[in-house]
């Protein structure tokens, strides 16, 4: 039973990544193993450049285990159809003369329809630059274009020979033997091109062809590197000693998510479908998987990477089922990405996925973005700001990568349920509602009509998103289950609440089709229904009249003559992948099913009444064979009682974007019905025919820890209130003080007591509730995480950090093997482009920006991330010679208050991170004196910081030493020995009392040796220091057109002008009708803008007058503004009808 059923029409094959290679274990220890589950994994670009590039702090690699999934099993080939794919492959060398032919012809066709869409600048490649992206603009362009024309990529060196044959790993995907490889697919898309062109000095609108040629080779020559690396962990080593081990399972990454979370629960059978379109349930390997191995393979990861399957599956359907495998560790990270711009704007957009208010969400799941938290990432993206300004138009994509951790980072726990949370039963209801609304947003009518006032490329974005619907009744019901399992309460009241809001709702005015569902589906995620046994009728209709006992959920069973699906497959298919769904109706009402089991095959049927007995013989030819389509869902059969005298039917669900499948289908899109009680849509109880008997294990939140009770203020902002007994009879003085961003110490008299809350709070702001009869105290602190960022003199405890079984870990700042990272030299040609200058200035956020043109006024709060950033700025531009004649590589951290200098910076590289898209300045950490300039007898650089920057250096310095660490913490660490990092926090910049450990000085040091002597190489310490950078969800980052004012060109402007054109272009072919095609002129570009510009014209009367049943057709044609052949014209024409129909089939009966 899936999520959503989308008929596959158009699904797409991705052989190669669209992202640049990243490295797993950025955010591990290296003493750790890594256990890595990767989502989507596509290609193992991923795996290759983590062998390449992780730590180790040893002469042995770190162990990797990974655990490879995707749907395609043409990407992964996996052991089960490994013979299957290899037969079709090497069966084309066998081809005779003809077949061949006809192999060859197919394959170049393929190709030849994906370059009529790319005869403009592609500039899919371009983010896979980092920040030297728009020196790449031309290039990637000239070499999509060459790789699309001629099917191989170009060096620039000779040819050995000409490249004639079709690969057929491009040719065989999961649907069959159609080209089907995707239209933004580039082989150089998966490396990183900064490489090639960081030290080039190219100009800003380079256009020649040997750019193509280096992006060529770095990425042939990286793949050869990592490649090599992979080599000695898996070569002469058996599979219990090899460093690295890959699993591989080819099937839905939710349905395998969910069969791992049933095994961690000791739960043996597995009811979860491989897929869509599949009747196959998921059976895990005995020999890996079984409990009696001896060492079994991971079924928790302390590294989880879901790719951009949210844009796809949805964030909380994704994060639902991967947090419970999260491993219970500081470390753990689970990582997101996102292509697809979901909101009016990308770093809404973000925010939109979350369904409701990030603290509280984030409260509920368990997982906090560690960026929300720090204010800050080590991560860049600023590729994507500098492509958005150059677009001139809304993104087409937009990528951005967040990690998440546990909310409980730094606990003195060694369990993410330590601390015990709950709340009133009408508020969490009340918070769950408001999720519940965001989440099935798309279910109000008045949000169709608002599109109507959009401007032309909002509005047309929107119609294609609009077919991107990710939440069903299944997901909210799944969701409230992992919840449960992290909050205590009285969840029967809860949902008897939460029911009540529900039924009362007249904002999803077609939500109520699914509350049937809904309590479906909450009955099988292991939620109490009270009202289920009132809502059942005296007398059982002819539908269970010969059941001697009826269970309260059953499985209808649709079969749809495959003649029927023959009629409307070709409509369906050049729609895309409209979403399907069921519906169940009876005069005027109607019940909507949206998780529905569908597979092409065979349906059996056995025994009588509740003896009855359906199996589905699966057609493994799917879409292409000639069998009937077999649909199932589960119905309460209260539901199904109430309903039996009606039709249950097979339906295309009503979107902006399929509004013109109405002309093939009607106005209700159905495809085929049959009377409930039609022997050919039997009713059966066996799970079989859906994996739906038991959604999740049943766990409920275990009392183990302290008690944080959340309630929500007006601003549904979560406060947290932490209950502890004290001896209060003597009347003794309370006080609160704050220890960290999480930790509180509460005084009674001599008593003191740390108090841990899940996320950040502030107890300078702390209430007291002291009850001195029953000996407890209450502390209520609000919580400080909100989007609204201010001026902040303190932040040193935004550089978190804790140990985890003795190991330093890091919470947002991320590790770098630096011997791993390719050094460059910025070019002093005058003409070069100046990326490095544009990237190290994007660390300032637009408030930032804006507040250093401003001169400082006396008593204002200082900005010190701010005043951080700018001595970082000046660091980097200093130390690179950006700026300036001379390059000086010497600095020194000066408090000129107490004027003195706590530490000195030696630089002796600048290199690419280039999996995270950024730089970092290869570095030595040392002690600093008042007398370091003698002793180095060079001229140093002073960076003056006051009081609280040197606060917040005292706490950086540690985690940039810790971050590129390749040896091992002492046992006798001071840090452990403090129980503290930074040592001496508060201490600011007193130069006696350093904040790094011994345990790395020394190590490494061989070039400083060289150039400053041995004594002074024995004090120094290895370290990473690169920018931070403001987050975009948080903090607007700069500005398209002031960034686009520092980039402009005439050549630059040029392709503006031709990346405009290429978007609208492309936007109109995504949106129109199967027999357009709008790449071959630009008029009916032009027909379609005047179409939407028209919508502004009359989108009041639509949407002021929608309840009513308004038809402007008649009007519209007389002007003559648009044609009937035009799909927004039909959408704008008939919106009104659509919703006035599904309107007047709403349920009613509650």
């Amino acid at each position: 039973m899936s999520y959503f059923v989308y008929w596959p029409g158009q699904i797409f094959f991705y052989p190669l990544g669209n992202t640049s290679a990243i490295c797993l274990t950025e955010d591990l220890p290296p003493e750790h193993k890594a256990d890595v589950l990767l989502l989507g994994c596509g290609d193992p670009r991923h795996i290759l450049y983590t062998v390449h590039a992780d730590v180790s702090t040893s002469s042995e690699p770190r162990k990797l285990d990974v655990t490879c999934c995707d749907v395609d099993a043409a990407v992964l080939d996996t052991l089960s159809e490994i013979g299957r794919f290899w037969k079709l492959w090497l069966g084309t060398s066998n081809f005779n003369a003809n077949q061949a032919k006809r192999f060859k012809e197919k394959f170049q066709d393929g190709m030849t329809n994906v370059r009529k869409h790319s005869e403009d600048i592609i500039t899919t490649s371009m983010r896979s630059a980092g920040p030297l992206a728009p020196v790449t603009l031309f290039a990637v362009s000239g070499q999509f274009k060459h790789f699309w024309m001629t099917g191989a990529t170009d060096d620039g060196l000779p040819a050995v020979k000409p490249v004639d044959r079709p690969n057929p790993t491009f040719a065989f995907f999961l649907f069959g033997d159609e080209f089907a490889v995707h239209y933004g697919t580039d082989p150089v898309s998966g490396f990183h091109l900064a490489e090639a062109l960081a030290s080039s000095g190219l100009e800003l609108s380079n256009k020649s062809a040997s750019a193509i040629h280096k992006l060529v080779q770095a990425a042939r020559q990286q793949f050869s590197t990592w490649c090599k690396a992979v080599v000695p962990c898996v070569q002469n080593s058996s599979a219990s000693s090899a460093s690295l081990t890959v699993r591989m399972y080819a099937g839905e990454a939710l349905a395998f998510c969910q069969a791992l979370h049933y095994i961690n629960t000791s739960v043996a059978h597995t009811p979860i479908f491989v897929a869509p379109w599949r009747r196959a349930v998921v059976q895990l390997d005995d020999t890996s998987y079984s409990s009696n191995v001896p060492s079994p393979a991971p079924t928790s990861f302390n590294v989880i990477e879901t790719s951009n399957l949210l844009d796809h599956l949805g964030f909380l359907n994704l994060l639902s089922v991967t947090i419970p495998l999260l491993s219970d560790s500081p470390s753990s990270t689970l990582y997101t990405e996102a292509l697809l711009p979901a909101g009016d704007s990308p770093a809404q957009g973000i925010l939109d996925h979350v369904c409701g208010d990030l603290s509280t969400i984030s409260l509920l799941l368990g997982v906090v973005p560690s960026a929300y938290v720090s204010r800050f990432t080590t991560r860049s993206n600023t590729s994507e700001t500098m492509m958005l300004a150059l677009a001139k138009s809304p993104a087409q994509q937009y990528h951005q990568r967040l990690a998440r951790k546990h909310i409980n980072f730094g606990h003195p726990s060694n369990s993410v349920q330590e601390i015990d949370i709950s709340f009133t039963p009408p508020q969490l209801a009340g918070a769950l509602f408001d999720i519940y609304l965001k989440m099935f947003s798309d279910e109000d009518p008045r949000k169709r009509m608002a599109v109507m006032l959009l401007d032309e490329s909002q509005a047309l974005r929107k119609i294609r998103s609009s077919g991107r619907i990710h939440y069903s009744r299944r997901s909210f019901a799944l969701l409230l289950a992992h919840i449960r399992t992290r909050v205590r309460c009285d969840w029967d009241r809860v949902t008897d609440d939460l029911e009540a809001l529900v039924l009362q709702d007249r904002t999803l005015l077609t939500g109520s089709n699914f509350y049937q569902e809904m309590a479906c589906q909450l009955y099988l995620a292991g939620f109490h229904l009270s009202w289920l046994q009132e809502f059942r009728p005296q007398e059982d209709p002819s539908i269970f009249r010969s059941w001697t006992v009826i269970p309260t959920v059953v499985t209808v069973v649709l079969v749809v003559p495959r003649h029927v699906i023959a009629k409307v497959q070709a409509a369906l298919s050049d729609f895309g992948t409209p979403t399907l769904q069921c519906e169940i109706r009876v005069d005027f009402r109607a019940n909507a099913f949206a998780c529905i089991s569908v597979s092409f095959g065979k349906l059996e049927v056995s025994g009588q009444d509740e003896n009855k007995v359906a199996v589905v013989i699966e057609d493994r030819a799917g879409i292409n064979s000639t069998s009937p389509l077999i649909v199932s869902f589960p119905i309460l059969s209260t539901s199904l009682i109430h309903t039996s005298g009606g039709t249950v039917g097979l339906a295309v669900r009503s979107t902006l974007a399929t509004a013109m499948l109405t002309r093939k289908l009607g106005i209700g899109m159905c495809l085929f019905k049959a009377l409930l009680t039609d022997e050919r849509t039997p009713t059966t109880k066996n799970d079989t025919i859906n994996s739906d008997r038991q959604l999740v294990p049943q766990l409920n939140a275990k009392s183990q820890g302290h008690p944080i009770h959340v309630e929500m203020n007006k601003y549904a902002h979560p406060i947290a209130r932490r209950t502890r007994q004290a001896s209060l009879t003597s009347g003794c003085a309370i006080t609160v003080e704050q220890l960290s961003m999480n930790t509180a110490k509460l005084h009674v008299d001599q008593y003191q007591h740390t108090v841990s809350f899940p996320l950040p709070v502030d107890a300078t702001n702390a209430k007291l509730r002291v009850a001195r009869k029953s000996k407890y105290v209450e502390v209520i602190v609000p919580m400080t995480l909100t989007l609204d960022v201010k001026e902040e003199s303190n932040v040193a405890g935004k550089f978190r950090t804790t140990f985890d079984g003795g190991i330093p870990t890091l919470w947002s700042i991320h590790r770098v093997n630096l011997d791993r990272c390719p050094s460059f030299k910025p070019s002093r040609s005058p003409k070069a482009f100046k990326w490095l200058d544009q990237h190290v200035g994007l660390m300032f956020s637009h408030r930032e920006r804006r507040l250093r043109a401003q001169s400082t006024v006396p008593g204002s709060i200082p900005d010190t991330f701010m005043n951080l950033k700018d001595s970082l700025h000046t660091f980097f531009i200093t130390a690179t010679g950006m700026q300036g004649p001379t390059t000086r590589t010497e600095f020194a951290l000066l408090d000129p208050e107490e004027n003195r200098c706590y530490a000195t910076i030696l630089v002796t590289d600048d290199r690419l991170d280039i999996g995270p898209h950024t730089v970092v300045a290869d570095s030595w950490i040392m002690p600093g004196s008042n007398d370091t300039q003698n002793k180095l007898k060079r001229e140093i650089l002073f960076i003056k910081t006051d009081a609280y920057e040197s606060e917040a250096w005292r706490h950086l310095l540690p985690l940039l030493i810790e971050r590129c660490r390749t040896w091992k913490h002492k046992p006798g660490c001071e840090y452990l020995v403090h129980n503290s990092i930074p040592l001496y926090p508060g201490a600011g910049s007193d130069p006696k009392k350093l904040p790094w450990c011994s345990c790395g000085m020394g190590i490494g040091t061989e070039v400083l040796r060289e150039r400053y002597g041995s004594a002074l190489a024995e004090c120094v310490t290895r370290a990473a220091i690169g920018p931070l950078f403001p987050v975009s969800y948080i903090e607007k980052v700069q500005e398209s057109q002031v960034l686009l004012q520092k980039l402009s060109s005439k050549g630059l402007e040029d392709a503006q002008d031709e990346l405009c054109l290429r978007s609208r272009i492309r936007a109109f072919s995504l949106v129109s009708g199967p027999k357009a095609d709008y790449t071959k002129s630009h008029d009916p570009d032009r027909r379609e803008c005047d179409a939407v510009r028209q919508m502004s014209r009359t989108a009041s009367v639509l949407y002021s007058c929608w309840t009513d049943d308004i038809c402007i057709h008649d009007q519209e044609k007389k002007k003559g503004t648009m044609t009937p052949s035009s799909p927004l014209w039909y959408l704008r024409n008939n919106t009104t009808n659509i919703i006035n129909y599904e309107l007047t089939i709403t349920t009613t009966e509650e």
